[in-house]
């Protein structure tokens, strides 16, 4: 059973339908890729799975995770059952510090009632480690840099021990360095368990990592599957690739493929 199965969702704005009958799964241990281009509604629907956007209108069990039917529930419910949004614009407090604005996981979470400051201080530490951002735990949080700001809200997700992540366009504004270390982050919580949801309108980003992909135009799903599957679709060639980008991907992703089966001959 999918972690998280989300079973033909609609949204409306006003009169106006927003998204068409999208259903998609996402796995432990897995990164899914929501792809598509700017405006196809990717946000539209990671904020109707946190609930953010009203669901009222769904059918019981449009919304599943863990078991549970979270259609109705709403998105503290959600986020205590082990769903967890990071939108794309930064929630960060700006003015706290980094540490600070961690400290308020350990202030209000649920979890970190049964747990001593210790842990707290244990699981913080190792967590701005792995993420370079140790060195910056006492820096105001608005003086870093935007990558350095998308890995520490990472971190203050990872620690209000999330089941799920949905993150929205986490490579916005991001340098190449951090989205290298941010993709190789993401790969290592998926394997270690944590399901991972992505959207980004960049196909080449996410095509090392996800294990599948979703590609939404137009409010609706045009194509799913493994990278190949999306490759060879000719709706996503045509109306969200181009022939020219798809042409260049589909040899790297060959050429990457190739040089993982000469590693392992």
């Amino acid at each position: 059973m999918a972690l998280l199965e989300v079973v033909d969702i609609n949204q409306f704005s006003g009169k106006k339908q927003l998204l068409f009958d999208i259903s998609f799964t996402a796995d432990q241990q897995a990164v899914v890729a929501l792809l598509g281009p700017n405006g196809a509604g990717k946000t539209t629907l990671l904020r109707t799975v946190i609930g953010l956007l009203s669901c009222k209108h769904l059918p019981k069990r449009s919304i599943i995770f863990d078991g549970q039917d979270l259609t109705h529930a709403t998105p503290a419910e959600r986020v205590a059952a082990g769903l967890l949004y990071l939108p794309q614009h930064t929630s960060l407090l700006q003015q706290l510090s980094v540490y600070d604005n961690l400290l308020i996981v350990y202030q209000y979470h649920p979890y970190w009632r049964t747990q001593n400051k210790a842990t707290f201080e244990e699981a913080v530490k190792h967590w701005l480690t792995l993420t370079s951002l140790e060195h910056a735990r006492i820096q105001t949080a608005g003086t870093l840099s935007g990558g350095q700001k998308r890995k520490l809200e990472v971190v203050r997700s990872l620690l209000m021990k999330p089941k799920l992540l949905l993150l929205d366009e986490p490579f916005a504004g991001v340098d190449p360095k951090s989205i290298y270390e941010l993709k190789a982050l993401f790969s290592s919580l998926a394997t270690e368990g944590l399901g991972v949801v992505l959207s980004d309108h960049h196909v080449d980003q996410l095509m090392s990592i996800a294990h599948t992909g979703y590609v939404v135009m137009h409010g609706k799903v045009v194509a799913e599957g493994g990278i190949s599957a999306i490759l060879e679709n000719s709706y996503t060639k045509e109306r969200y690739l181009g022939v020219e980008f798809h042409q260049d991907l589909a040899a790297r992703f060959s050429n990457n493929h190739q040089s993982k089966g000469h590693h392992e001959s």
